[in-house]
């Protein structure tokens, strides 16, 4: 997603949760559909409104979604989304800590 990214600097010891697939997506195919679809997936606690400009793909951003989420055209349970995650990074902790104390 940035230039110079390659697979092979990719650090596959960060996360290691069991839960965790690395895949390389060098088409952008998976960050292209979720820019075009992000407005669609209304997301139950929203995001910041900031919406992504002048990129070809959705990336450095999260979307959190809840444990009833299914995924068959478009995902539903979508949470909340944020971008950057750097910037939205206080966002992402208040969602967390409220998807906890919901569940």
């Amino acid at each position: 997603m940035y230039p110079g990214d390659d697979m092979s600097k990719w650090p596959t010891n960060v996360l290691t949760d069991a839960r965790v697939e690395h895949r390389w997506d060098d088409p952008k195919s998976a960050g292209r559909w979720f820019l075009q679809n992000l407005q669609s997936l209304h997301p139950s606690r929203g995001g910041d409104g900031v919406f992504p400009q002048r990129v070809d793909a959705l990336w450095d951003s999260y979307l959190m979604f809840g444990r009833d989420a299914t995924w068959d055209e478009t995902p539903t349970g979508v949470l909340s989304w944020g971008y950057t995650v750097m910037r939205t990074r206080a966002q992402l902790l208040k969602d967390f800590e409220f998807a906890i104390d919901t569940r």
